[in-house]
């Protein structure tokens, strides 16, 4: 796994948790005093998040513990490649999860 695919999953679960609340990331974003932007960024994977702002995320998205964002266990790769979808017509999200369900697939061989 790549060390930006921690962000990626975070990102996931992070949207998943403010779409289950019927949230906007504008909702959210001022919650944690960043911009909206910053926040589509960091659900999209691109966006490195500090441990304050990780902290004020699951507060705003009423979770007990961070925990709950991050995945369980994680292991990095030496010089992981990107997954490469040419031709593909798929936004930002649909991209990360697809790249982290080749990623895990290919780990269970």
């Amino acid at each position: 796994m790549s060390d930006m695919e921690i962000y990626r999953i975070l990102g996931l679960a992070v949207a998943k948790r403010r779409n289950e609340l019927g949230l906007t990331q504008a909702d959210v974003a001022g919650r944690i005093d960043l911009t909206r932007a910053s926040l589509a960024n960091i659900e999209t994977g691109r966006q490195k998040v500090l441990l304050h702002q990780l902290y004020r995320l699951a507060n705003a998205l009423e979770i007990k513990s961070i925990t709950d964002l991050v995945p369980r266990s994680f292991q990095f790769a030496e010089n992981s490649e990107p997954v490469q979808f040419e031709g593909s017509d798929v936004n930002d999200r649909e991209r990360a999860q697809l790249e982290h369900f080749v990623r895990t697939l290919g780990s269970r061989n």
